[in-house]
């Protein structure tokens, strides 16, 4: 999780009531922090990822004075029209699409709010920017910079400009193979020829994004503009940063001021930080909290974390501001209203009759897939649930069959959801080629098909001799037990040999089984045949 060093007496410069070391480590861990070192000067604390707007010194200040009822209720921010313009090229576009930008006037800095500010950036890079992949954040002093701005395109060889931590100018090539930023992020370009760049009306380089910043437009003392870029893959999570950004200036005494992009198809207003409006059922509330705590209670809480809330009829119409990019769910504001109360708060009591569980249907198929399996000599394995186009499609000849992606998948071996276990056993047996053989195993789990969890079986053997008749036998014994009737055909999946395999279908359950094809088995690098097969329901 996120780890922050917050210095106690910047933070008190931010609230009404100064607050000491012992009630900072009391009252922490009620907004959802784990305080890791605490001493008179200096606070080290983690927080959960969902919580991007406490990632700083400022955030925490903001919700100190609400949870501490400084100031309960949501902040208003001055916000004031744009004086400039970023124009986005449409060449662009095809590189990193999303940018946004705001400035802030009037801050007040010193050595440790730059510290928390730089740190903000780095924390929002890892979190939502997902190592900058999705969101990168440029942080500038305005003074040095002539608007209006372009995000445009550059080549590897020019502009040449200093970037951070270097005293000379390096082109954005060298910046790449030479700066250590440019070393460590260099793979979100390398499939470019050109690089995204961010520049204004005298042609000085901003930003190089989403690798670094121009050294002419360091943040220092002197600062009291600020201007702020974000670009990225994601327009939610660009506006979210954004406003996580602005909001934090705003706590060092700046006022927000809106700036025009202009894309090749329209025009946008950014930042409004107007507040986001969510409902919850009051019943649905109560609910899930488990008791009543009475309606100005729940007002109470709901302002207590920073929003604003009013009651029409049974639903809680609630204002929610616009740095808190976490709320998206009616169960993320019953959330806010358990906080609000405070955990310690609910009423301890224990339950009026005593209950006894008992297994759902679909545990009861597993657990009798499981008995059968055990006593056919099989062992059971578990596998990963991600898996990938090449897995799936290319080394069995499958067809693509609208598989669910991740959409930030963290390598390309790990981007679909499988819609099958039998690659995954393939695999598994690949990596246990120096094992005896035969090897027998089995997997119960989910698959995903058209977007829709299923529960599967799926059992593999590999053997120096393996026949379609064992094949039979080993499904045979299966379907008897767990009652799989209906017509049986030939199956017609590539992934086994043809006429070697078979198919039974009795509309709730869809058992496969026969001998893997030899395209398969020598993908997966395997030189014995493989019978294998595979229930859904």
């Amino acid at each position: 999780m996120p780890v922050i060093n917050i210095v106690l007496e910047d933070l008190n410069r931010m609230l009404k009531d100064k607050i000491s070391s012992t009630d900072f480590a009391n009252i922490i861990p009620k907004i959802g922090a784990d305080p890791d070192e605490i001493s008179n000067e200096e606070a080290v604390v983690e927080f959960f990822p969902d919580r991007p707007d406490l990632l700083s010194t400022e955030g925490v200040a903001r919700a100190l004075r609400a949870f501490t009822e400084q100031q309960l209720g949501l902040v208003e921010y001055e916000v004031n029209p744009q004086t400039t313009q970023i124009f986005v090229s449409p060449e662009v576009m095809e590189i990193r699409p999303s940018i946004s930008g705001g400035i802030v006037r009037g801050v007040t800095l010193d050595d440790v709010s730059i510290k928390c500010l730089m740190e903000l950036q780095e924390k929002l890079h890892v979190t939502l920017g997902r190592k900058r992949k999705k969101v990168s954040i440029g942080i500038h002093d305005l003074s040095k910079l002539e608007g209006p701005f372009s995000y445009d395109i550059c080549s590897p060889h020019e502009p040449a400009f200093v970037p951070l931590q270097k005293d000379y100018e390096m082109t954005p090539q060298e910046i790449l193979e030479e700066h250590p930023k440019g070393i460590e992020y260099a793979h979100l370009l390398s499939e470019f020829n050109k690089y995204p760049i961010i520049k204004d009306s005298n042609d000085e380089v901003a930003s190089l994004p989403p690798i670094i910043n121009g050294a002419l437009t360091t943040i220092t003392e002197d600062t009291t503009d600020v201007l702020i870029d974000v670009t990225g893959l994601d327009d939610n999570a660009v506006e979210a940063c954004l406003n996580i950004v602005a909001a934090a200036l705003v706590e060092r005494g700046g006022v927000i001021e809106q700036i025009e992009v202009k894309f090749p198809s329209e025009n946008k207003i950014v930042p409004s930080m107007k507040p986001k409006v969510h409902e919850i059922d009051n019943d649905y509330l109560l609910k899930l909290l488990g008791f009543d705590p009475g309606q100005f209670v729940i007002f109470k809480a709901f302002r207590k974390c920073g929003m604003e809330p009013e009651l029409n009829g049974n639903i809680w119409s609630v204002k929610v501001p616009a740095y808190r990019a976490d709320i998206l769910h009616p169960i993320d504001l019953l959330e806010e209203v358990s906080i609000g109360i405070g955990y310690d708060e609910f009423p301890e009591s224990l339950p009026n009759e005593t209950l006894f569980g008992k297994s759902l249907k679909s545990r009861k198929r597993e657990e009798n897939c499981r008995e059968i399996m055990l006593g056919l000599g099989f062992q059971e394995v578990v596998t990963l649930t991600l898996t990938s186009k090449k897995m799936l499609h290319d080394y069995t000849q499958r067809d693509n069959d609208n598989e669910t992606e991740v959409a930030n998948p963290v390598t390309e071996d790990y981007h679909l959801l499988r819609s099958s276990i039998l690659p995954n056993l393939l695999e598994l047996l690949k990596n246990n080629k120096h094992r005896e053989l035969p090897q027998r195993v089995f997997e119960i789990g989910q698959i995903v098909k058209m977007h829709t969890n299923l529960q599967s079986l799926a059992w593999m053997q590999i053997a120096s001799k393996n026949t379609f008749s064992e094949a039979r036998t080993i499904s045979d014994s299966i379907a008897l037990r767990l009652r799989i009737t209906g017509e049986s055909k030939e199956c017609d999946d590539p992934i086994f040999i043809p006429g070697r395999s078979i198919e039974v279908n009795n509309g709730n359950i869809l058992l496969k089984y026969g001998e893997i094809h030899p395209f398969t088995l020598e993908k997966f690098e395997l030189g014995y045949p493989v019978i294998c097969g595979e229930i859904h329901w």
